[in-house]
Parts: C-alpha cells; structure tokens; sequence
C-alpha cells in the first residue's frame, strides 16, 4: 500500500520553512528514554519524506514524520497562549470524530491521522501551558522516541504524574525553563550541569550533561 495521497493537498503546499537551530532538543534520560523538546508555537506533522530539518524525525514537509500511512503534512497542532488546537489538512479525528477544519485539544485527547497512526494529547497541569504528545500506536520517526514536549514556559520532570516527563525513581522534580532563547535548569535538589552546580538555575547548552541524586540527563540540539 502506498502512502496515503488520495484526498491530502500535498501538491498545494510548500515544503515547511526549515526549523532554526535551537528551536527543538533531545532529552536523553537515564533509564527513562528519550524526548523531543519542540519550542515552537506550531509542529507540523507528517509521513515519510526528503530528508530535511531534522534528521531521523522530521523531513522538509514537516517537523514531525512518522514512519506511517500519511501525506507529507497531514496536520499541525497550534499553540496560542495557553491553548492547543489541531489543524487537519488531511484526514484527522479528535476522539473519534472527524476534524474538518481544526479543534480545540483538551487533555488525554486521542489523534488519529489517518486509519492508524495514534497519538495522545497531555497538558498533565494547570501549573503549565506546556503540552504532551505521547505516540500510541507503534509509528516512530527514524529516531526513536518516548514522548514529545511541547514546550511553552516549563517542562517539569520527576517521580509524580504531573510531570511531563515521568521519572519514577528520582527523588524530586527538576525544572527546564525559558528564560529569553535560553533554556535552562533548576531544581530543589542538588543538581550539577557539567559539574557546576546548576540548582540555583543554570543554562543548557548543547552536550550539556546534567546529574544529581540518582539522575542524570543529557541535552542535545536537534541538528
């Protein structure tokens, strides 16, 4: 079976602006996994395509492609202020029903492009406009991931499920935070970026390694 093309409007649409660098990281998690960490207000996704802004997870039509049955940009999900909207621009459904235009996301929402690609909607707390995107079903972009953080102001990360990232055996709850084009750490516990202490708030930059008490993260700019 060939890539779904039948009724999307690839043949209209220009290739996606090329992603600026700085604009999406990878989260490596000991003993937890890997994430995506977009920044930008809109993330384009798609299907298989050219190799373009991203490497293994993205291509010159999207920002996002999944090894899975779509056209090359099937739909965008829109941060604007606090809220999310997906936008369908090829067949899409929220929760079972079709999306013809675009809709409101709400928490624990299910997005299914197509016939078979899943993926679940999380805002875990009111505390931040940050968002999820959990890969239900088994598509992945060529490099695998865990999750995906749409990243507003914060992303937290700890043992509790209000993180957005869920690390069950630390012992506290480390901040990622925006702070002009910078990104940067934080934490109640006593945390070290590149061994320098970091718990006060320290920056992030590319290969930073960061640890603590039984933790440890590396931060990598998605090339």
């Amino acid at each position: 079976m060939g890539f779904f093309t039948s009724s999307s409007k690839d043949s209209q649409q220009a290739p996606a602006t090329k992603t600026a660098a700085g604009s999406s990281y990878l989260l490596w998690i000991d003993g937890v996994g890997t994430y995506l960490v977009y920044l930008q207000e809109t993330m384009r996704i798609g299907g298989p395509g050219d190799p373009g802004t991203i490497g293994g997870l993205g291509s010159a039509w999207a920002d996002l492609s999944l090894l899975a049955n779509l056209s090359r940009h099937h739909a965008s999900i829109v941060r604007s202020g606090e809220s999310y909207y997906l936008e369908a621009k090829a067949p899409v459904f929220c929760n079972q029903r079709a999306v013809n235009d675009r809709v409101l996301l709400t928490d624990q929402a299910e997005l299914r492009l197509n016939t078979d690609a899943v993926l679940t909607f999380r805002q875990p707390t009111v505390l931040s406009a940050t968002a999820c995107l959990d890969l239900t079903s088994y598509h992945q972009p060529q490099q695998r991931l865990d999750g995906i953080i749409l990243m507003a102001d914060t992303c937290l990360m700890g043992p509790s499920c209000e993180n957005h990232v869920v690390c069950h055996n630390w012992s506290g709850t480390v901040i990622l935070y925006r702070q002009g084009d910078q990104i940067l750490c934080r934490s109640k516990l006593e945390i070290f970026n590149n061994a320098e202490p970091a718990s006060e708030g320290a920056v992030l930059t590319p290969g930073s390694l960061v640890s603590g008490p039984e933790l440890r993260f590396r931060w990598e700019v998605v090339s």
